[in-house]
C-alpha cells in the first residue's frame, strides 16, 4: 500500500513536471535584453522638449540595438497628446518612416528653421538655470537654427542667415512670406 502511494505521487510530480514544461513551452518569451533595460517613459506634451526627448529615444534605440525600421512603430507606442494626434494624421505609409514621423513631430512642434530662430532670439534663462546651462541652450538653438537652414557653417553662409533673417523681420509680411515660399538660396 505504501509502495502504490509513492508511486501514485511521483506520478503526480512527474505530470505535474510535463504540464509546467508544456506551459512554459507555449509561453511567449521574451529577450532577456529587454529585462536589463528600462523602459522609455511616456513623451509628455508641456513637460518634455521633443527635441531632447527624440534624441533620447533615438539614443536608447541604437544602444539596444533597435532595427530602425522599428523605430516608428516604438516611438508610436510612448506618444501622447498633441503628439500622437501629429502621428494619428500620418499616411499609414509616412507612418511607417521614422524620419518623416520625425520630420511631421518636428513641424507640430514648431521646431522648424523659424522655431529655432525665435527660440534663439528669445530665450532667457529658466528659474534655477546656471550660465553654464543657459549658454549650452542658447548654443543649442542657434546649433539646431543653422543645421535646419541647410547651410553651410561658415562664416559667409552665417552672415547670410543673419542678414536673411534681419531682411525678413523688417519687410512687409507679404513680401517675407513670398520670400520664405520661393526658398531662395540668397536675396
Amino acid at each position: 500500500m505504501r509502495l502504490e502511494i509513492e508511486m501514485k505521487m511521483l506520478q503526480t510530480k512527474i505530470q505535474a513536471k510535463i504540464v509546467k514544461e508544456e506551459t512554459v513551452g507555449n509561453a511567449p518569451r521574451f529577450s532577456d535584453a529587454s529585462a536589463k533595460h528600462p523602459k522609455l517613459p511616456h513623451f509628455q506634451d508641456g513637460k518634455d522638449d521633443l527635441d531632447i526627448w527624440l534624441t533620447r529615444f533615438e539614443r536608447f534605440a541604437e544602444s539596444n540595438s533597435w532595427s530602425r525600421d522599428k523605430w516608428s512603430s516604438s516611438l508610436c507606442a510612448v506618444l501622447t497628446g498633441h503628439s500622437l494626434d501629429g502621428y494619428g494624421w500620418l499616411m499609414s505609409e509616412q507612418a511607417q518612416d521614422y524620419d518623416k514621423v520625425k520630420q511631421a513631430l518636428m513641424k507640430r512642434y514648431e521646431l522648424t528653421e523659424d522655431g529655432y530662430r525665435r527660440k534663439f532670439r528669445s530665450c532667457k534663462p529658466g528659474e534655477g538655470e546656471s550660465p553654464d546651462m543657459f549658454i549650452v541652450r542658447i548654443v543649442t538653438y542657434l546649433d539646431r537654427w543653422i543645421e535646419l537652414s541647410r547651410k553651410e557653417k561658415s562664416y559667409e553662409k552665417l552672415k547670410d542667415l543673419i542678414v536673411r533673417e534681419q531682411f525678413m523681420d523688417a519687410c512687409p509680411e507679404d513680401l517675407a512670406t513670398s520670400l520664405r515660399e520661393k526658398d531662395l538660396p540668397t536675396l
